[in-house]
């Protein structure tokens, strides 16, 4: 075991910019930044796989650590933000013009009650406190999908739910996540491929979305 100077306060950190990585998706009403978000977010979750890696020398660890940043990182955002490019969803999201006051003031009210919960109910089976950050990340990650309707930003929704439980698998048995990364990998993939296809056939046909009509009425 490899002790890392200052690694409680690291981890620490990493965890708050995760939360903050995922309240700031709630904050926005353009596709693109919200892509890029999930982005950030997917390499910090592997920076903290690679610290628990290094702490525990983990090779599982190592291993959860590359693929998430290859597949979370790179190559899921890389295929959004292609769709986004190819067929400019960088517009408004749908429907959230007059939301996202309100949604960023559920966000925090979510993280709160998230921890306050965790606190309560989870930590005194599962004491190490970084599980908190899973477990608020994955409501989070529920409240962005249902409060959106754009295919793309329900997508990185669904993503930060896989980013939350595997945080959580890699936090409380650390040679299980990297099974299950493996075995939702080409589950992500296939959603995302169709999510892309699903969200490009509006711009084939030419339909108007919803999207549309809120900034022509100013």
């Amino acid at each position: 075991m490899i002790i890392i100077p200052f690694g409680t306060e690291i981890e620490t950190l990493l965890g708050i910019l995760i939360v903050l990585s995922a309240l700031y998706m709630q904050g926005q009403s353009f596709v693109d930044p919200t892509i890029r978000a999930i982005l950030v977010q997917s390499f910090l979750i592997s920076g903290l796989f690679g610290m628990l890696a290094i702490q525990s020398n983990s090779i599982e660890l190592f291993y959860l650590a590359v693929l998430t940043a290859i597949m979370r990182g790179i190559t899921i955002p890389r295929i959004m933000l292609y769709q986004v490019r190819k067929f400019k969803h960088s517009l408004r999201e749908t429907g959230t013009g007059q939301k996202i006051p309100s949604l960023i003031i559920i966000g925090v009210i979510i993280i709160i009650i998230g921890y306050a919960l965790f606190r309560i109910i989870i930590q005194p089976f599962i004491p190490n406190p970084q599980v908190s950050v899973a477990f608020t990340l994955l409501l989070l990650g529920f409240l962005l999908i249902i409060s959106r309707r754009n295919t793309l930003v329900q997508m990185t929704g669904y993503v930060e739910e896989e980013n939350a439980i595997l945080l959580a698998g890699a936090l409380i048995a650390p040679t299980i996540p990297l099974l299950i990364e493996f075995a939702v990998m080409l589950d992500i993939f296939g959603v995302v491929i169709i999510g892309v296809i699903l969200s490009a056939q509006r711009d084939i046909f030419h339909t108007l979305e919803p999207a549309d009509v809120e900034q022509l009425s100013g």
